[in-house]
């Protein structure tokens, strides 16, 4: 009798057991498919991410275009202003280098000049 009390025991143990393992396997299964879904999801989210990287990418590459469209015309405008300034710094020193008799004549051509233009506009 004791080898069979023993024996049903096992028994007994063994279903247990084995109905454990079969609901854990099942409760398995639904996590697989969760898991599923959550990678699918992450999957759809990096195509989102990489299509807006690609959109960015466009956008950096035209203002890089823009920037050095403006590098360009700010090169220009700084070397105009140093014509400019030479230009001026030129004729600065060519008045400091004339003479009493010949500041005068430019100043008297230059407010004649003037005279004659606000004159012939006025009419009189």
């Amino acid at each position: 009798m004791g080898s069979t009390r023993y024996t049903n025991m096992l028994i007994i143990i063994c279903m247990v057991f084995l109905a454990f393992t079969i609901f854990n396997v099942r409760g398995l299964k639904t996590d697989i498919e969760g898991f599923n879904e959550k990678i699918e999801n992450i999957g759809k989210e990096i195509d989102s991410i990489q299509t807006m990287n690609t959109e960015l990418d466009e956008m950096i590459s035209s203002l890089h275009s823009e920037l050095e469209l403006l590098d360009t015309d700010i090169n220009k405008v700084q070397n105009n202003i140093y014509t400019i300034r030479r230009n001026t710094d030129e004729k600065t020193n060519s008045v400091d280098k004339l003479n009493i008799s010949q500041l005068q004549e430019f100043f008297t051509k230059r407010y004649d000049s003037i005279f004659e233009a606000t004159y012939r506009k006025t009419g009189n």
